[in-house]
């Protein structure tokens, strides 16, 4: 009679078991966490660092998790409410306690919110910044910038040094302001560091009177932000390694009147997506070895083949973008809706409502050895 083969190593089914987990999507971090409670083995698997470092290469861009809408101005804030697009929960958004929020920016796995107070508080006194870290819960408070503002945008970055921005959560960050004051003839820009807990010195931009920031999230290309502006939807830029401040001259067609898209390309160029009639538009920026820069026409989504846009009021307009998963937010009056860049297809993710900017959140939601370890004792 022969005797049984001797059970594989340890090690051997670790590395077979880490190799079908690797596979388990992202953009659902439920079966994450619903394998790491299978057993010892796979939780030790799951939350080892080597693990994870590997999971999110492998998978690339984070996914997208949620999303925070930000209304127009006149119609008020948002509800303090986390959104979530997967199967996951909606994480407490720090608004939750009543306190009024107006969120700016999601970026590198960071949520920046303008913290304005309670209605029956001083709204100067009360106001500052609050940079958000859902995941970890991490908190980072951030004091106004010295800039006498009107109408403005913000951007929340990570400048840890060699970060492919896969894992983006407690290294140092920077806080890129822009905003208008009340005379509309200046525009002026700043920027945070958490490493030195300050504001540069303001800078200004004297481009005409009666032009003004438009409250929408923005673009980050290289030491760049770029915003649009209230005329003839010309697009701001910021440089905030160079302190200065320039206007970029938009792609054709002017009837966008400033509803559009700003995000970063696949290539690292400066993109562009707007709506004229039932057309998506999607453009790209493209500088030359001379300096040189032209906007080029990438493609065009017929939103009629895809959409409901029979019997629609006012149209369709582009309310956001999520880079790196190729997808553009459009709202209408069926809803809000996503179209998938590679795909063409659309999604209806909200129902019909105001919607002035979304602002998409994307990272890698992976279970925390701490807690699971915890419980693990229990298993």
């Amino acid at each position: 009679m022969m005797a049984p083969p001797p059970p594989p190593p340890s090690q051997l089914i670790d590395d077979v078991t880490a190799e079908i987990l690797l596979r388990l999507p992202p953009d659902e971090p439920e079966h994450l966490f619903r394998a790491a409670l299978v057993c010892k083995p796979w939780l030790r698997v799951l939350c080892d660092p080597t693990f994870l470092r590997r999971y999110r290469a492998y998978h690339g861009a984070p996914p997208l998790l949620g999303l925070l809408h930000r209304l127009q101005v006149l119609d008020g804030d948002p509800s303090p409410r986390f959104a979530s697009t997967t199967s996951m929960p909606d994480f407490p958004h720090p608004g939750a306690d009543g306190r009024r929020t107006r969120p700016l920016d999601c970026r590198h796995g960071r949520v920046l919110i303008h913290m304005l107070g309670d209605e029956d508080e001083d709204e100067d006194e009360s106001a500052r910044y609050l940079v958000w870290n859902p995941v970890t819960g991490d908190r980072h408070a951030v004091p106004e910038p010295d800039i006498d503002w009107m109408s403005y945008t913000a951007a929340v970055f990570c400048t840890a040094d060699g970060c492919d921005h896969l894992d983006c959560h407690d290294g140092p960050f920077r806080v890129a302001f822009v905003g208008s004051d009340a005379t509309w003839d200046l525009i002026w820009a700043s920027v945070y560091s958490s490493e030195t807990g300050a504001w540069s010195t303001p800078v200004s931009l004297d481009n005409g009177r009666d032009f003004y920031v438009r409250p929408r999230r923005g673009a980050l290309v290289g030491d760049e932000m770029y915003f649009t502006i209230t005329r003839d939807t010309a697009i701001g830029k910021y440089d905030w390694g160079k302190n200065c401040l320039s206007v970029v001259k938009p792609p054709p067609p002017s009837t966008y009147y400033g509803w559009v898209a700003l995000m970063t390309m696949v290539d690292g160029s400066l993109g562009l997506a707007g709506v004229e009639e039932h057309s998506l538009y999607l453009w790209s920026r493209k500088v030359n070895s001379e300096g040189d820069a032209e906007w080029v026409l990438c493609r065009i989504f017929e939103l009629e083949t895809v959409m409901p846009m029979a019997n629609l009021r006012n149209g369709a307009c582009v309310v956001g973008s999520a880079e790196g998963v190729g997808v553009i937010f459009i709202n209408t009056d069926a809803g809000l809706f996503t179209i998938e860049l590679k795909s063409g297809q659309a999604k209806k993710v909200d129902k019909p409502g105001v919607c002035f900017s979304v602002l998409p959140y994307m990272s890698f939601y992976t279970p925390d050895r701490g807690a699971l370890l915890s419980l693990a004792r229990t298993l």
